[in-house]
């Protein structure tokens, strides 16, 4: 409710204010490959909305303690014009399943996790001690797993299938992931940390042999999705695993990717927001995926608006300066805080599944502000400086249509 709170503010502050419609190299952002056919307007986007490459401003509250650096390379894609389109959350299918897991076989015998017999090719099934709980949502899994590898000194499988349906609707209630392991570490979606002279310290394969299996990976499945970011994973004090390569692909429409945000596949599930970042995490190690994570799987469905007319750059740096200050500068009411700063090292245009007020979804073109944040004090904020950089967080995302404030944490 706070933040609710704190964005419906925000939300007053633009009418307020706006008139009109470290020696490490951070991961980077790979070149959108383009699909489809984009309407030439004569001049690309970057040029019509006056984008310059890169851009640089402090922001600094009254008190000191809390500041904004801006010192980013801006992106855009390179197309003429940008649509809204209808964006449709489903569930996985059993087919798309039963193709995975028939590309992931390589002669084993998959045991079912709810009979722990063999695996019979069966699809999702609905769990029974969710029948009749009264949740108003029915849970479907499917967990299928090789353990006889593992016991020989080799990998453990496991494929793992999960989402919830509105018992009443039918529609998404719980946000779909489908997840798959071949390793004997414990591995999972994380951070991307920059790369070490340009590979991953666990991995004798270079970057682009590692893209290779990724993208090979990852087109099987969704052939529009392209990788948004790269890095090589922590090593995580309770597992102590090699740093492998990890990826992250999103769907691109047209040219224009869906904008990528750490831990943005997950959801709140309150307010009935269920389907976040459609995106696709690969880890890889020197002989291939050992991997996988996808989330929030989306139709494209009808265009709604062709060719949308964007606000100028300006205008969207206007309302940063105006919002991005107060998104942060709430915390100074706790006395503990000493310190409150966001770094913006990236901005980027790019498409967002925005959800509508009749809980449907559209791909909006937004602005996102990548950065990181130094939160530190005493009480609860003693530890701040002790955590490292979150590479690939938007800290602001802003409608490039209209100028409002949209909170990820809701998708709206």
């Amino acid at each position: 409710m706070a933040r609710k709170l704190l964005i419906a503010f925000l939300a007053l502050a633009l009418l307020w204010s706006i008139t009109g419609c470290t020696g490490r190299n951070s991961p980077q952002a790979a070149e959108p490959e383009k699909h489809g056919h984009t309407a030439e307007k004569g001049e690309l986007l970057a040029k019509r909305l006056g984008v310059p490459s890169t851009y640089q401003a402090k922001y600094t509250s009254d008190t000191g303690i809390s500041s904004i650096t801006v010192d980013a390379e801006i992106i855009v894609p390179e197309v003429y014009s940008a649509d809204i389109i209808e964006a449709v959350p489903r569930p996985f299918t059993d087919d798309e399943i039963s193709a995975f897991i028939d590309r992931h076989t390589e002669g084993l015998i998959w045991i079912d996790q709810a009979t722990k017999e063999r695996y019979d090719g069966h699809g999702v099934k609905k769990d029974p001690q969710y029948v009749g709980s009264g949740l108003g949502y029915d849970f479907y899994s499917l967990w299928i797993y090789n353990e006889d590898e593992y016991y020989n000194g080799r990998d453990y499988r496991t494929i793992n299938v999960a989402y919830g349906l509105n018992t009443k609707t039918g529609k998404l209630a719980w946000q779909p992931r489908l997840q798959y392991l071949k390793s004997r570490y414990n591995l999972s979606a994380s951070d991307l940390l920059p790369l070490t002279d340009g590979k991953a310290g666990g991995c004798t394969i270079t970057l682009e042999e590692a893209r290779v299996y990724a993208d090979e990976e990852v087109h099987a499945i969704c052939p529009d999705y392209e990788m948004t970011n790269y890095g090589q994973m922590p090593v995580f004090e309770l597992v102590n695993n090699p740093q492998y390569y990890i990826f992250r692909y999103t769907r691109h429409i047209n040219g224009i990717p869906v904008n990528d945000d750490y831990g943005g596949e997950s959801c709140a599930n309150d307010y009935d927001y269920i389907s976040g970042l459609g995106v696709i995490t690969v880890i890889v190690r020197g002989d291939g995926v050992c991997y996988l994570e996808y989330c929030n799987p989306y139709d494209i469905g009808e265009v709604i608006q062709e060719d949308c007319e964007l606000l100028p750059f300006e205008q969207i740096m206007d309302i940063f300066a105006n919002v991005g200050l107060l998104s942060i500068q709430h915390l100074e009411r706790s006395p503990d805080l000493k310190e409150n700063t966001m770094q913006v090292y990236k901005i980027q245009l790019g498409y967002m599944a925005v959800r509508q007020p009749n809980n449907t979804y559209h791909y909006i073109p937004v602005w996102d502000f990548y950065g990181h944040r130094t939160l530190f004090g005493t009480g609860g904020y003693a530890r701040g400086k002790d955590v490292g950089p979150i590479w690939g967080d938007s800290e602001l995302t802003i409608n490039a249509i209209d100028g409002t404030v949209i909170d990820r944490t809701y998708g709206y």
